[in-house]
């Protein structure tokens, strides 16, 4: 699992990602009359870790996946892909959870399912879904080289052809 850098990844995106998103709800906050300071950041923070993990693992397995299908390997792509890639997963997350909310009953799965969609619509509801797309490409840009660190077949290929003697 990690030969690929896939857990080393995953938690990027998740930490990063989370940080990422954290950065702009602080200042849109202080922006509204709050104040900015670190503790309303690690709030914003501490909660986007916790509702926006499966949003930003979704984002980042998506990612990777395309990047990988069309052998992506320029930091610019990953940009493009990610200032793209986030809007469209954030307006469909949230699109998807207001068309299941009324059919949903209240069961343990349910709740499993809403942190999908807890936040795109605090994104969406808040006003400021539009960074978005800087998110996802300061996101991808990091996920970039995480994956670029761990995935390097040119080298392990070479490295395996060589022998000792």
């Amino acid at each position: 699992m990690t030969r690929r850098g896939t857990l080393a990844y995953y938690l990027a995106a998740w930490v990063i990602g989370c940080f990422i998103v954290s950065v702009p709800l602080a200042f849109a906050d202080a922006v509204s009359g709050q104040s900015l300071n670190a503790a309303s950041l690690f709030t914003i923070y501490f909660f986007a870790l916790i509702f926006g993990a499966a949003d930003v693992l979704l984002f980042a397995f998506l990612l990777r996946r395309v990047m990988g299908w069309i052998s992506a390997r320029s930091v610019w792509m990953w940009l493009f892909a990610g200032l793209v890639l986030a809007p469209v997963l954030i307006l469909l997350l949230a699109r998807a959870g207001d068309a299941i909310a009324p059919l949903r009953a209240v069961t343990p799965v349910d709740y499993l399912l809403g942190l999908f969609w807890v936040a795109p619509n605090e994104l969406r509801q808040s006003g400021i879904w539009w960074q978005a797309p800087i998110d996802g490409a300061a996101a991808a840009a990091v996920l970039f080289l995480v994956n670029r660190a761990f995935n390097r077949p040119a080298e392990s290929e070479a490295a395996a052809g060589e022998s000792p003697a």
